[in-house]
C-alpha cells in the first residue's frame, strides 16, 4: 500500500506520547500495544494483531491524549491521515458524515 509503512517496536518503546499530533491510524500486525494514563502507570486499553485504531483521533486533526507503548516485541502499520481523508472524500456524502460523527462523538 502506498504511504503506509511498518513500525518495529521493543517492549516498553512509545509508538506515540500524550500530546503529540495525530497523524497517522495504526494496525496492530504482531504484538500489543497498551495506551496507558498520562503518568504511565495505568493501562487504559490494550490493542493486539489484526486491530486498529487511532481513526477517531486522526479524524479530530488533533494531539494525543495518552500514550502508546508496545508490550513485547509488536510491529505496526501505519496509515497516513491523508490517506483516510482522501478516502472519505471519496464516499457518498452521507457515509462520510456519518463517520465524522462517529469520530466527534471519540
Amino acid at each position: 500500500m502506498t504511504g503506509t509503512s511498518v513500525i518495529t517496536l521493543f517492549h516498553g518503546e512509545a509508538l506515540f506520547r500524550a500530546g503529540q499530533q495525530a497523524s497517522h491510524f495504526y494496525l496492530v500486525t504482531r504484538g500489543s500495544i497498551a495506551v496507558v494514563d498520562q503518568a504511565g502507570l495505568g493501562k487504559i486499553r490494550e490493542f493486539g494483531p489484526d486491530e486498529l485504531f487511532g481513526v477517531p483521533e486522526v479524524l479530530a486533526r488533533g494531539n494525543w491524549d495518552l500514550t502508546a507503548l508496545a508490550e513485547g516485541p509488536t510491529q505496526v502499520q501505519t496509515f497516513p491521515a491523508n490517506r483516510l481523508f482522501s478516502s472519505l472524500a471519496d464516499m457518498p456524502e452521507t457515509h462520510s458524515d456519518f463517520i465524522k460523527s462517529v469520530a466527534a462523538m471519540a
